[in-house]
């Protein structure tokens, strides 16, 4: 999949509909914002003065547009309410994209697609595309540093999928009965709230997401021996952070899961999982994937059909109380 959105460039009207623009917007909704959030990131790399707000936000609180400003929604299914009401609100018709799904509703020029659509509605492999797509956008509109490492995706997407059966192992290490803290730095803390997201959506278990900083302060004394955390251990300015937050995981006794680059040196963890090194402003795309096969191997463990969404008894009724 990584190799085929790769080869599939970016066509050049497409790019144009954003050239010029002073600030660009990505807006999305779960999963969507989150890869927003990543997107942000990859964008300011490349000189962009780039913001991620949730569709809702977006919609009821708006920032104010100027005529040069840029819009990017993503939308798996381009089918949710407040997606399609950012692109109804934003006045400069010429200057958004869509990056969404094949066979979304979402059509025009300024539409870009990443994968088939997924049956299940906790979505993992359009998430990778979006982030790829999103990338790949970076790359176009400016000269981020990183944009080399875009070839070295996919050898590192398959060394991280490979990592299923550590993964099984480390959720013996792991307490799944009060709450599940997932916590990241920069970009990583996009990567925390996908992680507990997925939790939450595809086994039903208690998750927080933390920006490492955000949880030192105040969070971390509700947190005890039978709560867990996933921490994100990827090279960069929030790594000596991270390393002192685990140290205060030790002491409280919360068993501590570390995934990424640098799991091996956070050595306070009960569990380490190592990703392959790549830049950190791509290191998203690949550090998710063994918290997307967390969940699942968590939902097998406590017998719960992760694509179910849990469209039964009363949260199937709670589910006909608002739209999404």
């Amino acid at each position: 999949m990584v190799e085929r959105l790769l080869r599939d460039s970016l066509p050049a009207p497409v790019l144009s509909r954003l050239s010029g623009c002073s600030r660009i917007f990505l807006v999305g909704t779960g999963t969507s914002y989150h890869g927003a959030l990543v997107g942000q990131y990859l964008m300011r790399s490349a000189g962009i003065d780039a913001w991620a707000i949730p569709a809702f936000e977006f919609v009821n609180y708006p920032p104010r547009i100027k005529a040069d400003d840029g819009l990017v929604l993503l939308s798996h299914r381009g089918t949710k309410r407040f997606s399609q009401a950012a692109l109804d609100a934003f006045d400069n018709r010429d200057h958004w994209l869509a990056i969404t799904g094949e066979g979304s509703p979402l059509q025009g020029p300024g539409v870009i697609n990443t994968v088939p659509q997924e049956r299940s509605p906790v979505h993992t492999a359009s998430h990778t595309g979006a982030m790829v797509r999103l990338a790949q956008l970076a790359v176009a509109l400016g000269s981020p540093p990183w944009k080399d490492g875009l070839a070295r995706l996919p050898n590192a997407i398959r060394a991280a999928l490979a990592l299923r059966p550590q993964v099984i192992q480390a959720i013996d290490r792991l307490r799944l009965g009060r709450v599940i803290h997932f916590v990241g730095g920069g970009p990583a803390y996009a990567t925390a709230l996908e992680g507990a997201l997925k939790l939450r959506e595809a086994a039903y278990v208690s998750t927080e997401g933390h920006d490492v900083e955000s949880i030192l302060h105040g969070p971390l004394i509700s947190l005890n021996a039978e709560d867990s955390a996933v921490v994100m251990a990827q090279p960069g300015a929030s790594l000596e952070r991270t390393a002192e937050l685990t140290a205060a995981l030790h002491e409280i006794g919360t068993p501590t899961l570390a995934v990424g680059p640098s799991a091996a040196g956070l050595t306070d963890t009960a569990a380490r999982l190592e990703t392959p090194a790549i830049d950190e402003l791509l290191a998203p795309i690949v550090n998710v994937i063994p918290l997307q096969w967390l969940a699942l191997e968590v939902s097998r463990r406590l017998g719960v059909d992760a694509d179910s969404f849990r469209k039964e008894g009363r949260y199937a009724a709670a589910q006909t109380k608002f739209g999404l």
